[in-house]
């Protein structure tokens, strides 16, 4: 019987060698590619069945992968691994609904489980995620609210947040974006109102808390 043929991306040597091994152990499968970023999958995405990636890659990361290959190849599957704790990253991450989806810690024992999952078109989540997104469900939840309210900003109090969000100032923000102190105080009060946030000091930790989602969100405006 052929071998389904399975591609590895991870930027360490030592995570794509350790997989190859493993899973070139199990009957059925082949890993017959590995590369070390995310363009190097989707390069060689038509000579594989699977494909196997990191979250968190150079160049192309796994999140970005994985929405283009669920654009044009719909048919591969795919599963993600992670170290990543980062909420609004795995959550973007489990919208797009990967084939199987690992934390590296504790993947050896259960990547055989995941891939004859696969095989018998089945989806499989892993035990330490699963754990994971029931212990953080809560702040799912809040960060899902959250990402959903962002959406309602227009360019200039994204700009404003995310200067809110390097723990600046009003006056500061003021002087850097080339507007009155009263304006920005205005722009806070109408962000505050779209993001269902009471008060200054709120407004400021959640924008503290979540500077890594609002500086992907600013990033996308420029």
């Amino acid at each position: 019987m052929e071998k389904l043929k399975v591609l590895v991306a991870d930027d360490h040597y030592i995570v794509r060698l350790g997989l190859k091994i493993l899973i070139n152990s199990f009957e059925g499968f082949e890993v017959t590619l590995d590369v070390e970023n995310g363009q190097e999958a989707l390069d060689n995405i038509e000579a594989v069945d699977y494909l196997i990636l990191d979250l968190e890659m150079p160049v192309v990361n796994g999140v970005e992968a994985l929405k283009r290959l669920k654009q044009n190849y719909s048919e591969k599957k795919v599963v993600l691994l992670t170290n990543c704790m980062d909420i609004p990253t795995l959550i973007k991450a489990k919208k797009l609904k990967p084939n199987g989806f690992l934390f590296k810690d504790g993947m050896h024992e259960e990547i055989k489980i995941c891939l004859n999952e696969l095989k018998k078109g089945n989806y499989y989540t892993g035990r330490n995620c699963k754990a994971f997104f029931e212990r953080h469900k809560e702040e799912f939840i809040d960060v899902e609210n959250l990402i959903r309210n962002l959406s309602e900003l227009t360019k200039t109090e994204i700009k404003i947040l995310y200067k809110i969000s390097e723990n600046l100032s009003t006056s500061e923000i003021a002087e850097a974006l080339f507007n009155s102190p009263k304006t920005i105080d205005n722009h806070r009060t109408n962000i505050a109102k779209k993001l269902d946030v009471s008060g200054y000091n709120n407004l400021q930790a959640i924008a503290i808390k979540n500077k890594l989602l609002i500086e992907s969100l600013y990033n996308s405006t420029e």
